[in-house]
């Protein structure tokens, strides 16, 4: 895979980096001299390159997946994360492997991604086993784990935790935690896995916003807060297009159907369905009659 280094005010190249035959899924720059680039990636290897101009200096390989590598914010150690489920902690100078992370309460699934504290005394780890951890990291490069963070989800494959960022007092994941207080329940985020492909603003409360998924998933949103949760729904059809006033919700489904379903707070109470006979286009409610829904189809 080609991979190239340009400064981004003159476009001057200041390296090329060969190596990876396969496909890059993660590069370092450490943050103090004298300066290193560490790429990591689909071909289990880590490269490790002295500049500048950039040149390769030595590579590791790992038994599965690199996914992700980082520098220490005090440039003195960098640190990979693979599929192995290991943590690997390199001299940032060097390159020279110093320690890594302890397999004593680690992470039982691949490892996708870390960051380091800011005092670059600790690391965060997020994984598909579905936890976050925090390891106190040793001078001799080793560390352990201080503490693990679950995820407030169901446990399904949705919940897996693929990406994480140590900011200043926060721990950020796909969950909200507090760097300085660990045992304080998680601010949580969501949204949609798949793509949006309708919306609706709540036609007696415009505050409330409506975003539906081919999935069949319907997320809640209010303006001015962001995220307030699923909508829970007893039948989980594909959703075509749907509409929406305060306690109503109709849905058109790839099946040439559409559906009628009453909506209390969050949930979905059992609706009525109707065949139309070909796959709704677009469909509307009526603000003032909600007895009445309008719909377009995709005919010829």
């Amino acid at each position: 895979m080609f991979e190239n280094l340009l400064r981004w005010d003159s476009g001057t190249n200041v390296g090329e980096f060969d190596g990876h035959s396969r496909r890059v899924l993660s590069c370092a720059f450490k943050p103090t001299r004298p300066f290193r680039i560490a790429t990591c990636g689909v071909d289990f290897l880590v490269y490790f390159y002295e500049g500048q101009p950039f040149i390769f200096k030595l590579s590791h390989r790992i038994i599965q997946t690199v996914n992700c590598i980082r520098f220490s914010p005090d440039g003195s150690k960098l640190i990979s994360v693979s599929s192995d489920k290991k943590g690997i902690i390199y001299d940032a100078k060097t390159g020279d492997i110093k320690g890594e992370l302890s397999s004593e309460d680690g992470h039982k699934g691949s490892i996708y991604a870390v960051s380091w504290s800011p005092d670059s005394k600790h690391v965060l780890t997020v994984s598909a086993d579905k936890t976050a951890k925090v390891w106190e990291m040793s001078e001799d490069g080793n560390g352990k784990v201080k503490k693990t963070l679950t995820s407030p989800g169901s446990g399904a494959v949705d919940d897996m935790l693929v990406g994480c960022l140590w900011q200043n007092d926060h721990l950020v994941t796909i969950s909200l935690f507090s760097a300085s207080d660990l045992e304080k329940t998680p601010l949580s985020f969501s949204g949609h896995m798949k793509n949006v492909n309708s919306l609706a603003v709540v036609k007696n409360n415009r505050q409330i916003i409506l975003s539906s998924s081919y999935d069949g998933l319907i997320v809640k949103w209010i303006q001015g807060i962001g995220y307030c949760g699923k909508i829970g729904r007893k039948v989980n059809a594909q959703i075509k297009c749907f509409a929406a006033v305060e306690e109503q919700i109709a849905t058109s489904s790839y099946d040439n159907s559409i559906w009628r379903v009453p909506l209390h707070e969050d949930q979905c109470e059992d609706g009525d369905c109707v065949d139309v006979g070909s796959q709704p286009k677009d469909l509307s409610i009526a603000r003032l009659s909600p007895e009445l829904a309008w719909f377009q189809l995709m005919q010829g």
